[in-house]
């Protein structure tokens, strides 16, 4: 896939919109295509191994946040897979982080703070890797849908939504 999309919004709904465009967006292609057959074993070795997957986020983020500041996304666009460098320019990428970049959102505690990563996949053939969650930074947590094919030893942007949004409150227990 060759997307680049920002998500925002605010309430507490606002995860599972941006959630949910993101998937829209990057398409169902990437998800791992399991049947109970052949679904891996609860013991079974995770995609990326997290602090892999991790590295990746902040990489991304890191090139979001220079992006933001700077207003130049060619960084995040030449670093990325040929396709998504081709699919978006650097002035296409400066307008679909508008809303972020406005907010002056600093990316910067993304690289401190774990990220929560809710899902992951890998596609059948193996050569695309998603990886869907947030960052709970204060005042207001990152989402993050990503989409990186293989090549080589390296992973590659292919696909990027980014969104902020406020803490959901935990229900309270009884």
């Amino acid at each position: 896939m060759t997307c680049a999309k920002l998500l925002s919004g605010t309430g507490p709904h606002a995860l599972s919109r941006a959630f949910a465009l993101s998937l829209a967006l990057i398409g169902a292609g990437v998800q791992a295509q399991e049947t109970p057959d052949t679904a891996p074993p609860t013991d079974a070795v995770p995609l990326v191994e997290p602090s892999y997957a991790t590295a990746l986020i902040r990489d991304v983020l890191a090139a979001v946040n220079h992006g933001n500041w700077t207003g130049n996304y060619t960084v995040l666009r030449d670093h990325a897979a040929p396709e998504f460098a081709l699919a978006n320019d650097p002035t296409r990428l400066a307008g679909l982080f508008t809303t972020l970049r406005t907010e002056r959102l600093d990316l910067l505690q993304a690289m401190v703070v774990d990220p929560v990563i809710l899902q992951s996949d890998l596609s059948q053939s193996g050569q695309e890797l998603r990886l869907t969650g947030y960052v709970p930074l204060q005042p207001r947590h990152v989402s993050f849908d990503l989409v990186f094919g293989q090549e080589g030893r390296r992973w590659l942007l292919l696909g990027i939504s980014v969104g902020a949004f406020d803490p959901i409150e935990p229900p309270p227990t009884e």
